[in-house]
């Protein structure tokens, strides 16, 4: 597959990218740098806009039914409207200081998922958590040292989670009825010679999509565990695919180019950019959070 630089820029960490079918465009993140980016692919044209938070990290965005985002941050889980106005949902992890908040998406009911992590991915302190209206928030899970990246098969009865230090992405039963999780269970290991898995996305056809942080490639699963695909990339650290355009058959992925020594950087110079690959198969459109 022929991997396409379309917004060159150093990010820090970019991460959570949400394509929005509505208007065409492209959100995604700088996790250490407090703003959403909207690409416009039309005109190839990429807009940070400040976010107004208090807290100089960002874990992930989704889009809201209605208009605006939810934004993770380490202060907590906020709504910006798109009005402007901002309202507080929810902070998790109070009893632990340490943790930070990181990665997050919204299941097919529109209810919002995401993970804590060890400020420093040193301890398994982590949680996995899911927030609606109507329950507020609930931790689902525990014991992960760096919580990454989700997703859902096309049938909606399994839930795929990234535990991102030990190498390895989680597979549970998911009841899309009451939002619960049950039969936790190794979907795929990762050899440390690949690096570790970061975000994920699932297609039409079932087939998980894992970024592989420090493994220079993209790799696609079978439904079963099977690798299917291995896409050399550009960069070193890959970090999140997400499906997108008018067929949504664009693979858009976000990458890193935090903590790169020189000579990495040299090797890999559009670290830290968005690209895009074509796929055979398609994705499914972002839910929108049910606010």
């Amino acid at each position: 597959m022929t991997v396409e630089c379309v917004v060159d820029i150093r990010a820090e960490v970019g991460e959570t990218p949400i394509w929005d079918e509505t208007a065409g465009v492209l959100y995604w993140i700088d996790c250490l740098a407090p703003s959403v980016h909207r690409y416009r692919p039309r005109e190839r044209t990429d807009e940070p806009v400040p976010l107004p938070i208090d807290s100089p990290h960002v874990g992930a965005i989704a889009l809201v039914e209605g208009g605006g985002f939810l934004v993770l941050s380490g202060s907590g889980l906020w709504h910006h409207a798109a009005n402007g106005e901002r309202k507080f949902l929810a902070k998790p992890d109070t009893d632990r200081p340490q943790n930070v908040p990181n990665d997050g998406k919204c299941d097919p009911q529109g209810r919002f998922w995401f993970g804590t992590m060890h400020n420093q991915s040193a301890e398994e302190s982590g949680r996995l958590f899911r927030y609606d209206t109507s329950r507020g928030l609930q931790a689902m899970d525990e014991g992960f040292s760096c919580s990454n990246g989700m997703g859902w098969s096309p049938d909606g009865r399994t839930l795929y989670f990234v535990d991102m230090m030990p190498g390895r992405v989680l597979a549970y039963d998911f009841d899309g009825k009451d939002g619960s999780i049950s039969n936790r269970r190794v979907f795929v290991q990762i050899s440390k010679d690949e690096g570790i898995p970061d975000g994920l996305a699932v297609d039409n056809d079932g087939g998980v999509w894992v970024a592989h942080w420090n493994g220079w490639c993209l790799s696609r699963y079978a439904p079963d565990g099977y690798r299917i695909a291995k896409i050399q990339l550009p960069v070193e650290r890959p970090t999140c695919p997400t499906f997108g355009g008018g067929d949504m058959r664009d693979v858009y992925f976000t990458s890193a180019a935090m903590d790169l020594t020189p000579a990495q950087l040299a090797k890999g110079p559009l670290a830290g950019s968005l690209f895009r690959l074509r796929s055979d198969v398609a994705g499914p459109k972002a839910v929108r959070f049910r606010a």
